[in-house]
């Protein structure tokens, strides 16, 4: 049995990280946080380009024809970069959602840009970028078009995710067969892998500053405890990748245990970010936190994300319940 991904898919995503390293600095995620958008056009056009929004949309409507297998490795690059907008939703639920619909070939070449609200949430991410918005009604998804919407901005921690309110989508948008526990699965799957994308920039990050800061004539990367401190991190995140690759395998694969397997990566990636976090802020000391730093716009993407498709506590359930029974 194969328990690696191909060259291709591996050649796929180191092309994506060579080009979110050249086209997307931090200095630019720092503009669309300036901007106050949430949302890189040209760099979503590059995606597009590139077939990343694609790449679970079928070959017939323009994609890839890609599955998560495919998509969950552009995932984690994409949050490496914490690319702003409505990427991982486009890409995982929007994709699977607008199958066979008019919409379909508009989520592959990027001039339909999808978020959802499948869980009842009180604040939508991406609303006044999304054209198509996909909400439940009466057990229904349905897929609204912004323009059917009233929507409202509120402010977050996350700039380069901005949420809203939405109202007047009672009765409105187009019915979608499609099973809303699979969509919910997907938008869960897809918030794990860019998760660990994130944690691994942040490590990243930290250890630069761990080796380039020097303290008592020797960077502060010598001494026991910071060493200490990242491997704790990093093996918490490393330990969380197999479980995401596996969820991929189990949802591309239509598993049964597919609910299980999605619910135990994010469990695992949520408490891994948050280490990721919480260590690297420590390595950096007060001056994490300020603006000047580049960590805090990746901190705040990882709080922002971490509740986000269920939270750690609302995953840890589910697989209770899919491993001894229900409650």
């Amino acid at each position: 049995m194969q328990f690696s991904f191909s060259a291709e898919q591996l050649e796929f995503a180191a092309g994506l990280r060579e080009m979110l390293e050249r086209e997307f600095t931090a200095a630019n995620l720092r503009a669309v946080w300036d901007a106050g958008t949430g949302h890189d056009q040209k760099l979503w056009g590059r995606l597009a380009e590139m077939g990343v929004l694609g790449m679970m949309v079928a070959e017939a409507d323009g994609g890839l024809g890609g599955d998560f297998v495919d998509a969950v490795l552009l995932l984690e690059e994409l949050g490496r970069a914490a690319v702003p907008g409505p990427v991982l939703e486009t890409m995982s639920v929007g994709a699977i959602a607008t199958a066979g619909t008019a919409w379909a070939s508009g989520v592959a070449d990027g001039s339909v840009p999808v978020t959802a609200a499948l869980l009842g949430e009180r604040h939508v991410p991406h609303a006044e970028t999304a054209v198509v918005v996909l909400t439940v009604q009466e057990r229904q998804v349905r897929a609204v078009e912004h323009t059917d919407l009233t929507i409202s901005a509120v402010a977050g921690i996350d700039d380069g995710r901005r949420l809203s309110t939405i109202a007047g989508a009672d009765g409105r948008g187009v019915v979608l067969d499609v099973d809303r526990e699979r969509l919910a699965d997907a938008g869960a799957l897809a918030a794990s892998a860019y998760l660990l994308g994130l944690s691994s920039r942040m490590l990243a990050i930290a250890g630069d500053y761990a080796r380039d800061r020097r303290q008592f004539g020797q960077p502060i990367g010598a001494f026991q405890a910071v060493k200490h401190l990242m491997a704790d991190a990093l093996l918490q995140v490393e330990f969380a990748r197999p479980a995401i690759y596996r969820a991929a395998w189990s949802f591309a694969t239509d598993q049964p245990e597919r609910a299980r397997d999605v619910s135990m990566a994010k469990s695992l990636v949520s408490d891994a970010v948050q280490k990721a976090a919480r260590s690297a802020l420590q390595v950096h000391g007060a001056i994490g936190y300020t603006w000047e730093c580049d960590l805090q716009l990746f901190m705040k993407k990882a709080w922002a994300l971490i509740p986000a498709w269920g939270s750690a506590t609302f995953h840890r359930r589910r697989v209770a319940d899919a491993v001894l029974g229900p409650r």
